[in-house]
Order: C-alpha cells, then sequence, then structure tokens
C-alpha cells in the first residue's frame, strides 16, 4: 500500500470515525399526538336567541407531528407542527442552551410564561378545554427567555413579540407590540407524593398595531368545548394603549389527590385616560379513584404528571370569568365592549389511562353567561367525549 492510499485510508478513517462521534451525540426522537372529540349541547332559549343553535359533531382537536433533537448535554432542538381546523400551523419551534439541567435559554417560538396553563400541553390538561379564566394566557409568541430553578424555587421569564409577528409582515400590521413575561414559583414543601407550591405571574404588554383598526386588546371566551367554537362573551378594546396583569396559583399534591386554583387579574391603559379591569378565577381538584398511584411532580415545568396506566381519573371544578367593567361600561364605552359580561361554569369530568399513550376523556360543563348588553342570562351545558394518544 503506497502514502497515497494510506493517507486516504486514514482520512476515510477519521472521517467515519467524527461522523460516528457525531451520530453520538445527536440523539433525534420523533413526536406526535392526536385528539379525537365528540360533542353534544342543551341550551335555554336566551342562549339559542343570543348565539344561535350550537351544533354538535365530531372535530379534531389537535393532530400534531413533530421531532426533538438533543445535541450533547448543551443544546436542545424541537419543532412541531398541528393540524386542526382544515388549517397546519406551528407549535413549538425553539432552540434551547442547557447551561445545566436547571438553568437555560430559550430563542424561538413557545408558550409564554403565564400561570398554570404553560405547565401543561394540549393533551396532559386537567379538562379537554381551558377554563374561561385562561384567556389571559397569551399562547405562544416568538421571544427569548431564561428559566433557572432549584429545589423550591423556580423562575422562568422572557420577552416575546406579539401575535402578528408570526403571520404578518409589518407593512401590513403597523408597528407591533411586546410582552414582558415571567412566572415564579416557591415549592415551601415538595416530596414524594406530598407537597404543594404556590406561584406569581406577572405580564406587561403593549398593545397590538392594526393599520386599519388602531392598536387593541381583545379576549374571547367560547364555551367549554372544541366541537363549536362560537363565543360566550369578548372584548376587543380598539383604543387600548398597554396592558398589566398578574395571576397568583396554587397546586397540591396528596397521593392521588391533587388541588389547583388561579385567580387572575388585568388592567388595561385606553386613550384618554380611560381604564377597562378585569378578573377571573378557577379551582380544580381530581383524583385517581380506580387503581390509585400518587401524582408526581414534575420540577422542570412546575406542573403535575398524569397517572400512567390503568388508572381512572375524577375531576371537578368550578371557574368564573368577568370581562365587563362597570365603570367603563357605563361612561367610556366603545363598539368592541358589547359583547362583555360575565361567565361562570361548574365542571366535571373522567379520565381512563390506558397507558402513557393512549387515554379517553369524558367532560361535562355547565355554563351560564349574562352579557352586559342583554337582559337575560345564557344557559348551556356541553358534554364532550375525547380520544387521544400521544408518543
Amino acid at each position: 500500500m503506497n502514502i497515497r492510499h494510506s493517507l486516504l485510508l486514514a482520512v476515510t478513517s477519521l472521517g467515519a470515525m467524527t461522523a460516528i462521534q457525531a451520530q453520538e451525540k445527536l440523539d433525534i426522537k420523533l413526536t406526535g399526538r392526536a385528539l379525537f372529540d365528540l360533542a353534544t349541547y342543551s341550551q335555554n332559549d336566551a342562549a339559542k336567541t343570543q348565539d344561535g343553535e350550537m351544533i354538535g359533531g365530531a372535530g379534531i382537536r389537535d393532530m400534531r407531528i413533530g421531532f426533538k433533537v438533543n445535541y450533547g448535554p448543551s443544546w436542545f432542538f424541537r419543532g412541531d407542527v398541528t393540524f386542526a381546523n382544515n388549517k397546519v400551523s406551528l407549535k413549538d419551534i425553539y432552540v434551547q442552551y442547557n447551561f445545566s439541567k436547571d438553568n437555560f435559554l430559550r430563542a424561538g417560538h413557545y408558550t409564554v410564561p403565564f400561570g398554570l396553563s404553560s405547565a401543561y400541553g394540549s393533551a396532559k390538561k386537567e379538562y379537554l378545554e381551558e377554563p374561561e379564566g385562561n384567556v389571559y394566557q397569551p399562547g405562544r409568541r416568538i421571544g427569548l427567555m431564561h428559566t433557572i430553578s432549584n429545589h423550591h424555587l423556580w423562575w422562568q421569564y422572557g420577552i416575546f413579540a406579539d401575535n402578528s409577528a408570526l403571520t404578518t409582515s409589518t407593512d401590513k400590521s403597523g408597528p407591533q407590540g411586546f410582552t414582558v413575561a415571567g412566572r415564579l414559583i416557591w415549592r415551601p414543601v415538595m416530596g414524594e407524593g406530598a407537597g404543594f407550591h404556590v406561584g406569581l405571574s406577572g405580564m406587561h404588554v403593549k398593545a397590538e398595531s392594526d393599520l386599519k383598526k388602531g392598536s387593541h386588546i381583545a379576549y374571547a371566551s367560547k364555551y367549554l368545548t372544541a366541537v363549536d367554537k362560537r363565543n360566550a362573551i369578548a372584548v376587543d378594546l380598539t383604543d387600548a394603549r398597554w396592558e398589566n396583569k398578574f395571576t397568583a396559583e396554587f397546586q397540591g399534591i396528596y397521593r392521588n389527590f391533587q388541588l389547583s386554583s388561579q385567580y387572575y387579574w388585568s388592567h388595561v391603559n385606553r386613550l384618554g385616560g380611560n381604564a377597562y379591569d378585569t378578573k377571573g378565577f378557577y379551582v380544580s381538584a381530581r383524583g385517581v379513584i380506580i387503581n390509585p398511584v400518587d401524582y408526581k411532580y414534575n420540577y422542570v415545568t412546575s406542573g403535575v404528571d398524569s397517572p400512567g396506566s390503568n388508572n381512572l381519573e375524577l375531576m371537578l371544578g368550578y371557574g368564573f370569568l368577568d370581562l365587563g367593567d362597570t365603570h367603563a361600561l357605563a361612561h367610556s364605552n366603545i363598539p368592541g365592549m358589547a359583547g362583555a359580561g360575565k361567565m361562570t361554569d361548574y365542571s366535571a369530568g373522567l379520565s381512563y389511562f390506558f397507558n402513557k399513550y393512549v387515554t379517553v376523556r369524558l367532560n361535562y360543563h355547565h355554563m351560564d353567561v349574562k352579557q352586559w348588553s342583554q337582559t337575560e342570562t345564557k344557559k348551556v351545558d356541553a358534554l364532550q367525549f375525547r380520544v387521544q394518544y400521544i408518543f
């Protein structure tokens, strides 16, 4: 073998070894989920008159495919897309650098840290749909976020672009707003199968701009179902300048029992020195009643993991949302306030976990809605069934 062949073999071998080492560092995992729903509804005459008749049927709540990539101990990538309502949209698309397992920096498109909801994906929430008070959670935004924690404290904070940054160029959207948000958790007592945390989230929002409508902040709460998605109450403050909002949270576990609660408050500063204040609340209890197992606290997200296999879970809850500022409605009313009002719900649910991949769920909600512009209260009952799998 001549020198040329030896060098070629050495270079080829070195390249192969480098590729093998790189492959050993690169860990790729395919992820996905599918949530299929059936729902039926009952309404009083006021609800039928004001909203029209709600239509039961089937729907795809979420069908998602994606990947997770770990490159060594420091780098993590995630990307997934979802199909729902006959359209494809982006979900989590981000890169994360881990200084340690309890200290990381994330950049991309992901959920803004605000309240308990930011700790759970769509397939792992207590109920099929969020409590009405969770309209204050802005969902996913493009941003930069830092997370740092230890056994007792967990802090996540970041800065984010407004919702239009993902879908509309600035020549069509106008000047973009922004959001500064953070969630702080304290775990005074947390051990295996028992403990609790308390938390506070805060957010400052510069109002989104619209070249046609001006700057605005809007909230809309649908009835707690994913098949018929009409709004129950809504408000669109087209004269908004900025908003401050907060939520206080509690979450506790004791063996096979869990209790969660949140209170929300929002203050919107409007043009002309006017304001608009709203609030919401919910409390929820759940327990594993067949094949009881202890709930496990998730220190990474500051949430609670779902049970494992062959477990039946019972959930009970109450919530309300008040999108009506009495003073503003009386003294500085604008057309976007026509749908403002109050909504309450009483909820119950069952979830059966065949294994960590497949779950069937049944939720019932009784909802009372009183819009400011209407004299009669709407009453709606929703029964929704879901089959879901996740991998």
